[in-house]
């Protein structure tokens, strides 16, 4: 195989008449067999996966896709995922798809080598040690199907992770990322949806059981913080990220927080601790008056949403970076979610909202600096 049989370009310039648009030559993937093609990667049949990698750079030329042993008759998730993914570029694929004359034939098996090379070169240091195999047996094959679905899963994380999302929250959700994707039903708005149910709940035991409401609540607060990592582990994992799909879980995810911190002084309330209830509704109000004024701010400058301003403007920062990943790890809500669990479990739900307070006036504070510094001057 050659360097453009490869994947490096499959458009060549017409030399008859340069000025006119390259000429686009046929791609056929050959898989080993229709057990191959048909292999889920990461929730994707690995030939829509390939297809799509192909088609990034086919420039909309014919992709048509085969096995060289056996009979393959593609399943409808396969057809349909080949389908969504092929971009611009006509497709055929199982028996029916014979290659074009002179069409570069692309073998799978090198396909999913350079697959799995890049995405360890973009995990870095966080790659497991594991080595990629060949293909000169069916089990080096499984091997690296293997080792390409586990490598697929851990990029899904994202890079402003916390600390202890990427050491606690990440493995729980992607376990439960990794079951789901099993299904071709499953969409990134199914997991949304189930956060969103989560913490319908979590409200309904803070505002219903007086008694135990603050412990139950407290650690469907910490389900929420781990399962609001799925759909968007699906997106990723399966090419469905989108900016819609993106607002709609920060607004969960805002909605969910506020609820918590709500439902947790009302229950303090009912339960006559009217204290730690009114410090809760005191760090609410502090923590709707910022989000508002992010909001404002967004509006006026025709841009979305976003909640993480004060990270961004802080982390700009050359000096102390560490300092600042501490402070920023503590505050977030992967953090504050284990700890407020935490405290509910040993008996101390009682010091949550004191705590919430502390970080509410911080948070506020920074968010008004920070959005008076970076004001457009007229």
């Amino acid at each position: 195989m050659n360097d453009r049989q490869q994947g490096l370009d499959y458009a060549l310039p017409n030399d008859e008449n340069p000025a006119e648009p390259p000429r686009l030559w046929a791609i056929h993937l050959v898989f080993p067999d229709a057990r191959t093609a048909e292999y889920l990667v990461a929730g994707l049949p690995l030939a829509a996966r390939l297809v799509r990698a192909l088609a990034e750079k086919a420039h909309g030329a014919p992709i048509s896709a085969g096995v060289a042993a056996g009979v393959w008759t593609p399943s409808q998730r396969c057809l349909d995922e080949c389908r969504r993914l092929s971009g611009e570029s006509p497709l055929r694929l199982g028996k029916d798809a014979a290659p074009e004359r002179d069409a570069f034939v692309v073998d799978a098996g090198e396909e999913l080598v350079n697959l799995v090379r890049k995405v360890r070169e973009e995990l870095g240091e966080r790659a497991p040690s594991l080595r990629v195999g060949t293909f000169s047996q069916a089990a080096s094959l499984d091997r690296t199907l293997r080792e390409a679905n586990r490598l697929l899963l851990l990029a899904t994380a994202k890079s402003q992770d916390g600390l202890f999302s990427r050491t606690f929250n990440r493995p729980i959700s992607r376990s439960i990322t990794r079951f789901l994707i099993r299904f071709a039903w499953i969409e990134p708005l199914h997991a949304t949806a189930g956060t969103a149910l989560i913490a319908v709940a979590m409200l309904a035991a803070l505002l219903g059981l007086p008694a135990h409401g603050a412990v139950i609540g407290a650690v469907l607060f910490q389900a929420a913080s781990i399962f609001d990592g799925v759909d968007g582990e699906i997106a990723r994992a399966t090419f469905r990220t989108s900016p819609a799909g993106a607002r709609l879980d920060s607004l969960i995810d805002a909605a969910t927080n506020l609820a918590f911190v709500a439902g947790l002084s009302a229950n303090l309330w009912l339960r006559g601790d009217t204290s730690a209830s009114a410090a809760g509704v005191a760090g609410l109000a502090l923590l709707m008056a910022g989000l508002l004024q992010i909001g404002r701010r967004a509006q006026r400058q025709g841009e979305p949403i976003n909640f993480e301003a004060v990270k961004v403007h802080l982390r700009r920062k050359p000096t102390r970076r560490w300092l600042v990943d501490i402070l920023i790890w503590l505050t977030m809500r992967d953090f504050i979610a284990f700890t407020a669990a935490l405290l509910a479990v040993i008996g101390r739900v009682i010091w949550v909202p004191y705590i919430f307070l502390g970080f509410a006036v911080c948070w506020f504070a920074a968010i008004t600096v920070i959005l008076a510094r970076t004001a457009p001057r007229s």
